[in-house]
């Protein structure tokens, strides 16, 4: 962290008091780590020349001592929640592939699913909240596709501040997709799509706009607020209710991730022949995606 003398002064864009800012990971830093301790990241895409970063996503500008202590209890506790489950890549171990007492693969398919409890998932929710909050809030060019309406704004700052649950469920509902086999270590900035309609324990969900994270093999999809009538074919794979969520499991070689980096590497390659060579080792360099689409969903 940058000394005290040298932080700007402004107001906390989550408490809304003024103070001193601090350096505060857009994502969490446990999450967003490169390959190696002190190597870099080659940051790709968009079009844009290869270039090279020796820190995850963070914004100097977003929150003061107070915001940053609401969020970092937050990342606290779903990282712990992340490993205890093993949905992310680093809680594996030796592990390549998933193995768990609680996975059920599809007949004839590399893909399942498997039912997770989190501790309190009420605050596990919070947390995922609280990602697309931040995306939202900051100013940096690389999460500049991430826009709300601006009632939606307000109300998602609310709730990450005061530590409050949305009083609906249809407010930004959350579901996961955890890649059941070891990838390719990289950070993907989150981006915003449409997601179709899918089918899971007899319920049936609509297509709708989505804003999509990437954590260490776990996908997050955080749903723009939709109709009620919906509730009911998410409700199965939504994190919150405590009876448990539904987490669809799926191969990295069968991904969209992989064919979003795969994408992305072809495209920096056509483009900027040699250019992640210059970056650093293809070996211990880990790539940072930025494939966010601007979504005009109005100003905050």
């Amino acid at each position: 962290m940058s000394s005290f003398k040298n932080r700007a002064f402004g107001t906390c864009k989550l408490t809304g008091e003024v103070g001193q800012f601090v350096k505060s990971h857009l994502t969490p830093k446990a999450l967003t780590r490169p390959m190696e301790r002190g190597a870099a990241f080659a940051q790709i895409g968009h079009g844009n020349r290869p270039s090279r970063r020796f820190d995850s996503w963070y914004d100097d500008r977003l929150v003061t001592e107070h915001g940053e202590d609401i969020l970092r209890d937050l990342d606290t506790f779903a990282i712990q929640e992340l490993r205890r489950l093993k949905l992310i890549w680093q809680a594996w171990g030796p592990m390549v592939s998933l193995c768990t007492p609680d996975t059920d693969f599809l007949p004839g398919s590399p893909n399942g699913m498997r039912r997770v409890i989190f501790h309190e998932p009420g605050k596990m929710r919070l947390f995922f909240l609280s990602l697309l909050w931040r995306a939202a809030a900051s100013n940096r060019t690389e999460f500049k596709g991430i826009n709300l309406r601006p009632s939606d704004y307000r109300r998602l700052r609310a709730c990450v501040r005061d530590s409050a649950l949305p009083d609906n469920w249809a407010f930004f509902p959350v579901t996961l997709t955890q890649i059941s086999t070891r990838g390719m270590h990289h950070i993907h900035s989150p981006m915003m799509q449409v997601k179709r309609s899918i089918k899971v324990d007899g319920y049936r969900s609509g297509s709708h706009l989505i804003t999509r994270f990437f954590l260490d093999g776990l996908v997050v999809h955080v749903h723009h607020p939709i109709e009620h009538r919906y509730i009911d074919g998410l409700w199965p794979m939504m994190v919150g209710p405590p009876e448990g969520t539904t987490v669809s499991t799926v191969t990295w070689e069968g991904s969209s991730q992989l064919l979003d980096l795969s994408a992305a590497v072809d495209e920096a390659q056509r483009l900027h022949p040699g250019g992640l060579d210059l970056v650093g080792s293809a070996a211990t360099t880990t790539l940072a995606l930025v494939l966010n689409t601007p979504h005009h969903l109005g100003r905050r």
